[in-house]
């Protein structure tokens, strides 16, 4: 597997003629299935698989609060994995342990239903249950964990139409406590001398502030570190308030950036 074929990733894997490599392996019998792991948008994705068909799978990250991020895209990606017919294997199922410890609100909506399951068994369900997908990566750190995923997994059953409608209503609630208020209209981009991204970094804070805090390192980070590839930095701000005059949300644009800029640029 190669590890995170998004940004300029894609084009050193590229130059160094990593698929030709490892197909040639493939051919020697020397790996049964060539694939690698991805953090990008989904046109990103599908130009890789377009250019590459001999690959044999994609890992991506999917769960149910990011399915329809505009940013992180978890269900474009899938879609389009589903599309070019290869397998998925899921990462970031619980997202970093967030939909393991959820709202009251949203734990009360699961329990209604079904009192006898964790909020992190519904999370990997989610993931589980999506036709094109042939693993789910759980991250368990303790025993305690290990029989839980075991008890619903042992003898899986995929979610009902019912259950579906409401792990949205409760990415609906989690949403609804996000850290920064953006509605992703993007008017603050239109007149930026850096060109700097600022709805996409904010969905990427208020996904990883819902996340561990202790955590340094995050798929967020990662994806930072791709837009920052293609657009400014948020510490690349000048802070000459153009983006603020065109919010119709009246968010404190050049506050909130320095704050992204500490969470993400510290952890690359």
């Amino acid at each position: 597997m190669v590890h995170d074929m998004g940004g300029n990733r894609r084009k050193a894997a590229e130059d160094t003629h990593v698929f030709a490599f490892l197909s040639e392996k493939k051919r020697d019998g020397l790996v049964k299935h060539i694939g690698f792991s991805f953090h990008d948008t989904a046109d990103v994705l599908d130009g890789i698989l377009t250019e590459h068909p001999e690959v044999d799978f994609v890992q991506i990250q999917l769960n149910y609060l990011d399915w329809e991020n505009d940013t992180i895209q978890s269900r474009k990606c899938y879609e389009t994995a589903k599309r070019h017919r290869k397998p998925v294997i899921v990462m970031e199922p619980v997202k970093g342990g967030t939909l393991a410890d959820i709202p009251q609100k949203a734990e009360n909506l699961f329990r209604t239903c079904r009192p006898d399951l964790s909020g992190a068994s519904w999370a990997i369900r989610f993931a589980a249950s999506h036709e094109n997908v042939m693993l789910v990566l759980s991250g368990m750190s303790d025993l305690e964990q290990v029989k839980d995923n075991l008890s619903y997994m042992e003898n899986f059953t995929p979610f009902t139409k019912e259950e579906y409608t409401l792990v949205q209503k409760a990415a609906d609630i989690i949403n609804g406590s996000i850290a920064i208020p953006c509605t992703g209209f993007a008017y603050c981009i239109n007149n930026c001398p850096k060109n700097i991204a600022v709805p996409k970094y904010f969905s990427l804070y208020n996904a990883d502030m819902r996340k561990l805090e202790a955590k340094a390192w995050t798929a967020q980070t990662m994806l930072y570190s791709h837009f920052s590839e293609q657009f400014g930095k948020a510490s690349s701000c000048i802070e000459c308030g153009q983006c603020e005059k065109m919010c119709p949300q009246h968010i404190p644009i050049r506050e909130w950036l320095k704050k992204v800029a500490e969470r993400f640029e510290e952890a690359l």
